[in-house]
């Protein structure tokens, strides 16, 4: 068999979008299932992020792959379906279509098209070796019953199998494919860390914060692969950048005290990122002291408000007090931070503002302020369900409002897109000469991205402090004029 796996494109061009500006990584989910792939069989990735339009319908003509498997989270949705519909255009029935990705498990009624041929429900990589072994050996491709973790029409019905398990350890797949990434090499990026690796060392959140659905998607499990495991994979990358793409890094101390004592004995000398949580920074000094020693040299985190009340009505059991302690320790060590913040539908004036001045007083490296969005499979959006002003997924980016604001929407844009400016001064509190001085060899290394990054930024910011870019976005899609005392005159689906 043929099989050719694709990374849609995150956002149509024009569009706002963060993700091409300030975090690239590797497309973990297609190397993690073409790992699955027996060697008989040929398999492509095509990141689509990285290339130009029509090398898809190209790629679809010349490679001609039997099965096509498209990843999608949510905002990519319409890009992923677009994948479907220009491989079945090109070759019919003769390719099966598969989607998989956090979108199609949580929402997979949004994905009944004819284009696609089943759906991934859940972790992709055993249902994909089962579905490879199924279709290869020439049985019907409409009788899949006995593979867990599909959705696919029979006979017109909507067929959903077992739920796929989560119980495999993760020391027990195969390492991701990144030999059919190759191409893409040095194209990866997080900030100014280009040339950037991604290994994917545990799945799924112990908590439960309403805003995000991965504890939802991993069923409130949490595993992990083993230190000497994640060590192999650091010393198998060529990349001098690695980044760790654990929704939260910070869960067990012992876990990374293991791995420490990997990365030391085996001498690694690398420069890594995670994600993590302010609360776990801020009651383990000394650990966050011994990573940076190892390595470490970015925490993005979700500091998400200066508000006390609204981190309870997120459910993130954390404080305001944590958030201020863990930016303090990060930036006495010389560790660069990458701070999330949410700003809320019934913000006023004098609330942008005042989230704005904790983040300066905080000195976040690079500040990133978004839109508290209710995306779908969370418990945000059930309970919100009923007040969005479109299904779109275009702007379920963290960057639209989606709910009514309680200002007039011209309003709230104009004091939203101020965030780049008004946040400069955090930057430039953390990028002191002395925070720099502690680590200049990791300064001396990220100098070639740094240029880059700064580019890309510059390009972005025409658009994100623009607030008529947003209201342009929505335009035809939220066909309403809110004022406080508005309702939405109708909802607006456009695929």
């Amino acid at each position: 068999m043929k099989i050719l796996l694709v990374q849609p494109a995150p956002f149509e061009n024009g569009r706002i979008g963060l993700e091409n500006a300030v975090w690239l990584s590797e497309p973990v989910a297609l190397t993690s299932i073409a790992a699955m792939v027996p060697s008989q069989h040929e398999v492509r990735i095509l990141d689509m992020r990285l290339e130009e339009p029509d090398v898809l319908p190209r790629l679809l003509a010349e490679f001609r792959p039997d099965l096509l498997g498209v990843t999608s989270m949510t905002t990519d949705a319409y890009q992923a379906q677009a994948v479907c519909y220009c491989a079945k255009g090109i070759l019919g029935d003769s390719v099966f279509t598969l989607l998989g990705g956090h979108h199609p498990t949580l929402a997979p009624e949004e994905h009944d098209l004819e284009v696609i041929d089943a759906l991934c429900i859940g972790e992709g990589e055993e249902t994909f070796e089962e579905l490879i072994e199924h279709l290869s050996s020439g049985r019907p491709r409409d009788e899949l019953e006995a593979i867990d973790g599909l959705c696919f029409r029979k006979s017109g019905e909507r067929i959903t199998t077992a739920k796929r398990s989560q119980a495999r350890e993760l020391d027990q797949f195969p390492a991701p494919a990144r030999d059919l990434i190759d191409r893409y090499e040095g194209c990866y990026y997080f900030g100014p860390a280009t040339g950037l690796a991604s290994i994917q060392t545990s799945r799924g959140c112990a908590f439960d914060c309403n805003f995000c659905a991965i504890w939802e998607f991993y069923e409130r499990k949490v595993r992990f692969l083993s230190p000497k495991v994640i060590v192999d994979r650091m010393e198998a990358a060529p990349e001098q950048f690695v980044m760790f793409l654990d929704d939260n890094f910070l869960t067990h101390r012992g876990r990374i005290e293991e791995l420490l004592d990997e990365i030391e004995r085996r001498k690694v000398k690398k420069y890594w990122l995670i994600q993590g949580r302010t609360d776990f920074i801020a009651d383990h000094p000394d650990l966050v002291r011994r990573m940076r020693d190892s390595g470490l040299m970015l925490v993005l985190s979700g500091y998400e408000s200066n508000d006390e009340d609204a981190l309870a009505a997120l459910q993130k059991d954390n404080t305001a007090g944590n958030n201020l302690k863990a930016s303090k320790i990060l930036n006495d060590l010389g560790v660069l931070t990458m701070g999330i913040f949410m700003v809320r539908p019934n913000f006023q004036p004098a609330d942008f503002q005042g989230l704005y001045d904790e983040i300066n007083r905080m000195g976040i490296t690079i500040p990133m302020v978004v839109i508290h969005t209710p995306l779908p499979g969370t418990q945000t959006w059930r309970a919100m369900r009923d007040d969005l002003l479109t299904n779109d997924v275009r702007l379920f980016d963290l960057l639209h409002a989606v709910v009514p604001t309680a200002m007039p929407r011209e309003e709230f844009y104009r004091e939203y897109a101020r965030w780049n400016q008004a946040t400069y001064p955090s930057a430039k509190r953390s990028l002191s000469f002395r925070f720099i001085a502690r680590r200049p060899k990791l300064w001396w290394a990220l100098m070639p991205g740094i240029k880059i990054f700064m580019q890309r930024v510059r390009l972005i910011r025409r658009t994100v402090d623009d607030p008529t870019s947003y209201l342009r976005d929505e335009d035809e899609i939220i066909d309403v004029v809110l004022t406080p005392k508005a309702k939405p005159r109708h909802l607006v689906m456009t695929a």
